[in-house]
């Protein structure tokens, strides 16, 4: 088969979508299937697993949307007929090609608030439109495929989930070893909390911060550090912080390079993920392997990653974060109980299982 993949998101640290595709094309890399596949991509990205491999061409697209969508993926597609087309959310306005759509949550739909107003418009259009239009959509959980499914009234067997896993970078390391490399490289220095991901409001970080705060009070040591790049409302964040005086223990680091995040897990005491609304939720996943005691939330597909390995808290409940987190750093047993349990849950997720349910979905529309 001839397979044209929408892979935009590679190169923009745009979290778990760039995540989502470098899993899907490392695994395509390993399947030695005589597909040949068309990687249609804005920024430059780097990925060995397909740089000798010459069932891979790379085609270079406009970032604007409105390009990308409306002039530069139908031209393409009409010009090199793929058998089948696979886009991230939106197909291209026109085309007449058969098409899998990725669609990790509909985040937008639940929490316009956290969007930029004309990306929520554009979403709500057109998300929907693509769902009904395209030939199979494949999503990332359980929670989201149901989501999806009632939402836009589709065939729950219109949907294919394929879970994510951790990349094998994310593993239990030498905590001092760690210590020392974020110390030399980000003055990074222990004990601290550590979240993992975008920082924008639908990640619930403001609360996170208030629930520092009263442990903060009551003699807490460690400090808060924020990995992950800043994004849409962010400076919220920043104002909550100034408000409770907590400039000089809350650390932020920007954007890390894929091979230091691991370092971080292993480096802090524990993980904290108190998102609002997730289709997945990478990082506890990557925490989990890592062998870290970890938190998130109630709700979307959260508890569904997590499974009995992570302490649940109530999102929306500043009391509940902070209850989970004095009970993780004072209760060793609890988080050896974590630790153990994460990595048996982190181990039932297994990369070839993107791969081969994409692959299934492309034999199958084709």
């Amino acid at each position: 088969m001839n397979i044209a993949i929408d892979v935009h998101s590679l190169g923009t640290q745009a979290g778990g979508n760039e995540t989502f595709y470098r899993q899907l094309l490392r695994g395509l890399a390993a399947d030695r299937t005589a597909n040949r596949y068309s990687l249609l991509h804005t920024h430059p990205f780097d990925l060995p697993a397909i740089e000798h491999d010459r069932r891979f061409t790379l085609h270079k697209i406009p970032h604007n949307p409105a390009l990308r969508l409306g002039v530069s993926i139908p031209r393409f597609l009409r010009a090199t007929k793929p058998d089948i087309f696979h886009c991230q959310y939106i197909q291209p306005l026109w085309g007449n090609r058969k098409t899998v759509v990725t669609i990790h949550d509909l985040a937008f739909e639940h929490f316009p608030e956290f969007f930029h107003p004309l990306e929520t418009l554009r979403l709500n259009k057109l998300v929907r439109w693509t769902a009904m239009k395209a030939d199979h959509v494949l999503t990332v959980s359980e929670f989201s495929a149901a989501d999806i499914s009632r939402r836009y009234n589709l065939p729950p067997d219109k949907i294919t989930v394929a879970y994510q896993s951790p990349s094998a970078e994310f593993r239990p390391r030498d905590k001092q070893q760690c210590l020392d490399h974020l110390v030399r490289t980000y003055d990074i220095r222990p004990p601290f909390i550590l979240y993992v991901g975008r920082i924008q409001a639908r990640k619930n970080l403001p609360r996170l911060v208030e629930a520092y705060a009263r442990l903060k009070k009551d003699g807490l040591a460690a400090t808060l550090v924020f990995v992950g790049r800043q994004d849409w409302q962010a400076e919220q964040l920043r104002v909550k912080i100034k408000a409770l005086g907590l400039e000089s223990f809350v650390k932020f680091t920007g954007f890390v390079p894929f091979e230091d995040v691991p370092l971080f897990y292993n480096a802090a005491e524990l993980f904290v993920f108190p998102s609002l609304f997730e289709g997945f939720g990478l990082p506890v996943m990557e925490s989990m392997a890592s062998g870290i005691p970890t938190i998130t939330s109630y709700g979307s597909a959260l508890e569904e990653v997590a499974g009995d390995a992570a302490l649940l808290v109530d999102p929306c409940d500043t009391a509940s974060i902070a209850s989970a987190l004095e009970k993780v750093l004072s209760d060793r047993n609890l988080r050896e109980r974590l630790v153990s349990r994460g990595l048996q849950r982190a181990g039932q997720f297994r990369p070839e299982d993107l791969v081969n349910k994409t692959l299934g979905i492309y034999r199958a529309v084709a």
